[in-house]
């Protein structure tokens, strides 16, 4: 296990383990969670959060461009030894980023009632890029704003779950770094909640470098080590199940297309640099320089072989293009086909239907992956939500007392205007086979809260406008056509 404290680097880092997060487990129950126990449990948890850092770290580095290919060796013709990185991670990453989380997230009470909108765009670069993401909520000392919320380094944060069916969280912790500058060491300070306290432990590498040493911080009767919020305020949110990021999912392909543009390159400089043979020709390494700096060559059969003619050749042994991009196309489309991520073309395709070119190219597929990732960030926000809930109703200016989680939807805003006449039209047909609005409106998939697109109908048109014989009256068939040939 590397040093804790030592920053992992990209390049030359074998991971040949990258397959998500350790997920940490103890066997401890609730009311065992003892300043002992705990410090016990993280003897034996911590090499393996360190572990889980480190691969975290060498994600992230491979997301700015720091990749394997940076660590080709080449032994033939080393001096020609291009190293491409085509950052596919970076798109993959920045595309799920702005497809799924763009927009701003609704919190929506009962459809009308209150609104507000948070960025999530680094907590997803977090997901996206490690598996996992943690936020932490805190009550603000402030009287206009009851709760704040940061987003915490997946390297410095953890949970602890119970290894039972149930996977409770039992407690999490923050790692902080104190230099002691006067004996030259590192010191961590992990912060420890549980939903009753708060403890402080501190933790330096032992000489042997293989081992953990905790140095407990003695709890004292200050209120500070009671967690007066009742609830551990980290909440995780895993991408998915085994905490396995979108770069380590393709990165087989990642460095295939790596491999393949390097070796294009190399192939296209040895051509250009092919190398030269002397037959029947005596040349030393000056006159060969004079000869390259001239542009010319003078040739001279040797004297004593006088029916052997003088040549020069050079070895041509060029790399088709046309066979590697078969190759690197293959390559390229599973791995977005893999990511959930749709692939550019700047190819015509005038003679398929607007469905067909987005089932073709992966939007379907994209927006179905992205309605899963949404899935698996719900059920932590809603952790979330209910903290702070609870915050709010303990806050008087806030005006909140009755709201529960129970109350709140959670809305992506996601664009899907995508065959909008199409759509619309749909939903002509429903209205017409008297099909309830709510129902209509959440079919034909135009908005992304149908119920409060109905709900905003009926307050600006009235309760019977789904019913209304003037709108009936407008829905003849040769409308319905001219809305289809358009």
């Amino acid at each position: 296990m590397a040093k804790i404290g030592v920053n992992s680097n990209a390049t030359g880092f074998t991971m040949s383990d990258l397959f998500g997060r350790t997920v940490l487990r103890t066997s401890l129950e609730e009311n065992e969670l003892t300043p002992e126990n705990i410090k016990t449990v993280l003897e034996l948890i911590l090499p393996i959060h360190f572990r889980n850092a480190q691969q975290i770290d060498y994600l992230y580095g491979y997301y700015r461009g720091n990749q394997d290919i940076l660590n080709k060796v080449k032994l033939v013709r080393e001096d020609i030894n291009n190293k491409v990185v085509e950052n596919s991670a970076y798109h993959i990453v920045e595309f799920k980023k702005s497809y799924v989380f763009g927009s701003p997230i609704q919190y929506v009470q009962n459809g009308l009632d209150w609104k507000d909108e948070i960025d999530k765009i680094d907590l997803a670069e977090d997901r996206y890029i490690t598996g996992t993401s943690y936020r932490m909520i805190f009550p603000e000392k402030s009287e206009t704003t009851p709760f704040v919320i940061y987003n915490a380094n997946p390297k410095d944060t953890a949970i602890v779950y119970s290894n039972d069916y149930k996977n409770t969280p039992l407690f999490a912790f923050y790692i902080t770094t104190k230099n002691d500058y006067s004996q030259n060491k590192v010191y961590y300070i992990l912060t420890v909640y549980t939903k009753k306290r708060i403890y402080t432990y501190k933790t330096k590498m032992m000489d042997s470098g293989t081992q953990l040493k905790i140095d407990f911080v003695p709890e004292t009767i200050e209120n500070n080590t009671i967690n007066w919020l009742g609830y551990i305020p980290i909440i995780e949110y895993p991408l998915n199940k085994s905490r396995m990021g979108l770069i380590e999912l393709v990165k087989s392909s990642l460095d295939t297309l790596n491999k393949i543009s390097s070796n294009d390159i190399d192939g296209i400089e040895q051509f250009i640099q092919s190398l030269l043979i002397f037959m029947n020709l005596d040349i030393d390494t000056t006159q060969f320089k004079e000869m390259v700096a001239a542009g010319a060559v003078k040739l001279k059969t040797i004297a004593d072989s006088p029916n052997s003619k003088a040549d020069i050749k050079s070895i041509v042994n060029q790399l088709q293009h046309s066979e590697t991009k078969i190759l690197y196309d293959r390559v390229y489309n599973n791995m977005l086909t893999i990511a959930g991520v749709p692939k550019m073309t700047d190819k015509s395709s005038s003679g398929d239907t607007g469905q067909a070119r987005l089932i073709g190219e992966g939007w379907i597929m994209a927006d179905e992956r992205a309605k899963q990732d949404e899935l698996s960030f719900k059920l932590s926000e809603k952790q979330m939500l209910n903290i702070a809930i609870n915050i709010c109703k303990n806050k008087n200016f806030t005006g909140i007392k009755q709201l529960n989680i129970s109350d709140m939807e959670i809305k992506f805003t996601r664009n899907k205007s995508d065959n909008l006449l199409v759509k619309a039209q749909a939903l002509i047909n429903l209205m017409t086979a008297q099909v309830a609005p709510e129902v209509a409106f959440n079919v034909i998939g135009l908005f992304s809260d149908s119920n409060e697109v109905v709900n905003q109908s009926k307050a600006y048109f009235g309760e019977d406008f789904w019913k209304k014989e003037e709108v009936k009256a407008n829905l003849n068939t040769d409308d319905t056509n001219k809305v289809v040939s358009q």
